[in-house]
C-alpha cells in the first residue's frame, strides 16, 4: 500500500522564470527519483489539480489575483509573469492544497510537493520567484474545511520566509518556525529574532537567523533545542515543511554550508517529531536550490524525501566538502539561547 504521495505534473515545467529557477530541475529530479525510489511500493505519483479562483482566495485578494492573471508584475526582475507561468503557479498552489487533503484524510501518511514552497509571496504581492502561497493555501484550507485547529510550519530554506510569516503572523493556530541565513547577509532582509508574531499571534513565530557557513551540526542542534520542544508543547495536528537544496554548500545564492546528508538529517528530525506528535502527518514542499551543479539540486530534494520517509538510499556528495570557516556552533548556540530566553515568556518548555 502506498504511504507517500508525490505531487507532480509535467505542466509544472512551465514554472520557469528563465534565470536561476528553470524547468530542467523538474526533469532532473524525476529521473533521479525513478532511478532510486520510483520502484518502491510506498510511493505514488499524484497529478494535482490547478487551484480554483476560490481556493486562491483562501489567502490572496481578489484584486491581486486579477492583476496576476493579466501578467502585470510588480516584481519583474525576480518574478516576471507570463500566461504559462501563471498557469503553473496555479497548479503549484493546487498541489499544495491537495497534498494537505491527502494527508489529513488519511489516504497517505506523507506528501511531497515537487517544486513547492513559495516563501516570499504575500496576500497581495508576488515576490522572490513566488506568486501564490502554496504553503499558505494548504494550511488555510485545512483549517477552514478539514477541522484542523493547529498547524506547524518548519521552514529550513536558506532564505527567511517573509511572505509565510506575514500571512500567519497574527494567527495563533499556525506556528511558523524558520531556520535561515542571517538576513543582514541575504535576501529578503527580514527574519530577525525579534520577529515573533503580532497581536494574538505573538510568540507563535520563531525566526532563527543563523550565520553563513553554519553547517550540519549547528542545524541539528538548533532543531533539537528549538523545533522539537516547541512542537511537543504546541502539539500540531500536521507539520508542513518547506525545504530543498539551497542550504547546500555549493549553492550560488546562499552560504549555509549544509551537506546532502545534512539535508537528509533535517528531514529525519522533522519526520521523527511528526511521528511522536501528529501520527506522522507531514507535507514536504521541496523546491529550492540554485547550485550550478544540477545534480546537487536533485540530490537535495531526494535527500529530504529520504529523511522524511526513513527509506535508505545512497546519497553521495558530488564534490568534496569544504572545511568550516570559524566556530559557527558557538554562534548558533548563542542564538538559540537568546531565542529560548525571548520565547520563555510564551512557552514553559524554555523556563
Amino acid at each position: 500500500m502506498s504511504k507517500f504521495a508525490v505531487l507532480y505534473s509535467e505542466k509544472l515545467k512551465d514554472y520557469d522564470l528563465g534565470h536561476v529557477l528553470t524547468q530542467d530541475r523538474y526533469e532532473n529530479f524525476l529521473n533521479l527519483f525513478h532511478k532510486t525510489l520510483g520502484r518502491h511500493s510506498g510511493f505514488t505519483i499524484v497529478v494535482p489539480p490547478h487551484a480554483t479562483h476560490n481556493e486562491l482566495r483562501l489567502i490572496h485578494t481578489q484584486e491581486y489575483i486579477q492583476r496576476i492573471e493579466k501578467c502585470e508584475s510588480k516584481d519583474p526582475l525576480d518574478t516576471p509573469l507570463s500566461p504559462s507561468f501563471v498557469r503553473a503557479a496555479k497548479l503549484l498552489a493546487g498541489a499544495g492544497k491537495y497534498a494537505g487533503e491527502l494527508v489529513c484524510s488519511g489516504e497517505y501518511n506523507k506528501a511531497f510537493v515537487v517544486g513547492g514552497g513559495v516563501q516570499h509571496a504575500s496576500i497581495d504581492q508576488e515576490k522572490g520567484f513566488g506568486v501564490f502561497s502554496d504553503v499558505g493555501i494548504c494550511a488555510q484550507n485545512l483549517m477552514a474545511y478539514y477541522g484542523v485547529k493547529k498547524i506547524m510550519i518548519l521552514d529550513t530554506d536558506a532564505h527567511a520566509g517573509d511572505g509565510i510569516y506575514k500571512i500567519f503572523a497574527e494567527d495563533p493556530r499556525v506556528f511558523y518556525m524558520s531556520l535561515h541565513q542571517d538576513p543582514s547577509t541575504l535576501y529578503p532582509g527580514k527574519g530577525f529574532m525579534d520577529e515573533i508574531g503580532v497581536g494574538s499571534g505573538e510568540g507563535f513565530s520563531v525566526n532563527v537567523p543563523l550565520p553563513p557557513d553554519t553547517g550540519p551540526e549547528a542545524y541539528e542542534y538548533t532543531l533539537t533545542e528549538l523545533f522539537t520542544p516547541l512542537a511537543e508543547e504546541f502539539r500540531p495536528e500536521i507539520i508542513l515543511m518547506v525545504d530543498g537544496s539551497d542550504p547546500h554548500f555549493t549553492d550560488q545564492i546562499t552560504q549555509m554550508g549544509l551537506t546532502i546528508e545534512g539535508i537528509r538529517m533535517v528531514g529525519e528530525i522533522a519526520s521523527d517529531t511528526a511521528h511522536r506528535i501528529c501520527a506522522g502527518k507531514l507535507v514536504d514542499f521541496i523546491g529550492s536550490g540554485y547550485s550550478p551543479n544540477q545534480k546537487i539540486v536533485s540530490l537535495g530534494w531526494l535527500a529530504s524525501m529520504a529523511g522524511v520517509t526513513g527509506i535508505e538510499v545512497a546519497l553521495e556528495e558530488p564534490v568534496p566538502i569544504p572545511p568550516r570557516k570559524g566556530n559557527r556552533m558557538q554562534e548558533a548556540k548563542a542564538i538559540v539561547r537568546s531565542l529560548q530566553s525571548k520565547l520563555s515568556a510564551y512557552w514553559p518548555c524554555f523556563r
